[in-house]
């Protein structure tokens, strides 16, 4: 495996660094995720074939990558975060 894939060898301050970068990123993405969910989901519960002809099923593909993305980042924000906890354990010993 690179060392660049190995998080425990990562200096503190990049660890933070991308902390804080993916939490910015979680955020950001999620923030309007919810309420564009639930209107496609409404849109197309009301309207059917129509709907999803006229771009519901293509905005329900976005919601998903947009979802999948934001998992991913929330993903690497705890990877990040426990690594930092638990060398921040391992010093107050």
């Amino acid at each position: 495996m690179p060392k660049w894939l190995v998080v425990a060898s990562w200096h503190w301050s990049v660890l933070f660094c991308v902390l804080a970068l993916s939490a910015t990123l979680v955020a950001w993405i999620s923030f309007g995720l919810i309420n564009l969910a639930m209107a496609n989901f409404d849109f197309v519960s009301r309207h059917g074939l129509l709907a999803l002809r006229e771009g519901g099923l293509w905005q329900m593909i976005q919601i998903g990558a947009q979802a999948f993305v934001a998992l991913v980042a929330y993903l690497v924000f705890k990877t990040a975060e426990t690594e930092l906890v638990c060398r921040w354990r391992k010093q107050d010993h």
